[in-house]
């Protein structure tokens, strides 16, 4: 099984994100899944101008000239897409909006009634991409953050004509990069590295694991105290 990993931090390896997708992979490898991390802040994805020269003069082709092709190459061979993005404003980030809307060219303009009974376009390559999961960290404390994100993506995977797997949410998560704080965290890498082994082995996540992941890291009062505390030191 080929995984995509498409990490949408700007800060790249120096992200909450992927302190979350590294033993997460890490499980999904030693599972013998083929594993491959895209970090979009590290390549040039120009903006969808709206053209949809991608579909008329050049189909299939973008007029622009940068690293989004190869990335749609990855995107075809896939099996297993992880579409990793922290919570900004409540949905994805910027670059992951970037690369979503830059998928244009997978699509043809020929519309057609989809198996939810909602209009959609035919697909112009044939891809092996059947399931999808969510993997997001935010700076809020609490889960009901994500509550739109979630959302957002189990629709989309449902357009894209995938299993939408689940998520992986994690609130607090700047406390991920605080060198002091790892000790606490072992456990927690341990159970994404047993979460992505499940994903490929069983094609879920089990309950007991699920829960785990998505125990609080501190409780709301007190993480908002100590962010708090921390600006006015700066």
């Amino acid at each position: 099984m080929r995984v995509l990993a498409i990490n949408s931090s700007p800060r790249a390896q120096d992200s909450c994100t992927d302190k979350i997708l590294i033993p997460l992979l890490a499980g999904m490898k030693k599972a013998g899944a083929s594993i491959e991390t895209v970090y979009l802040g590290k390549l040039k994805i120009n903006h969808c101008k709206g053209c949809f020269n991608c579909w008329t003069k050049t189909p299939g082709k973008c007029i622009h000239k940068d690293d989004m092709p190869s990335v749609l190459q990855k995107y075809i061979e896939a099996d297993f897409l992880i579409l990793a993005t922290p919570l900004y404003y409540f949905n994805v980030s910027g670059l992951m909006k970037n690369f979503l809307d830059r998928t244009l060219p997978l699509a043809k303009i020929d519309m057609k009634e989809g198996k939810s009974g909602l209009t959609e376009h035919f697909g112009r390559y044939k891809t092996n991409l059947n399931k999808i999961l969510l993997v997001s960290p935010c700076g809020y404390p609490e889960f009901d953050h994500f509550v739109h994100l979630v959302s957002y993506v189990k629709f989309l995977a449902g357009n894209f004509g995938c299993e939408y797997i689940g998520e992986i949410l994690r609130p607090a998560a700047e406390m991920l990069r605080i060198d002091e704080c790892q000790p606490m965290f072992k456990s927690y890498y341990a159970n994404l590295k047993v979460a992505g082994e499940q994903l490929i082995t069983k094609g879920k996540i089990s309950k007991k694991i699920r829960d785990e992941l998505h125990k609080l890291f501190i409780q709301p009062k007190e993480y908002r105290k100590l962010v708090n505390v921390g600006f006015a030191k700066k």
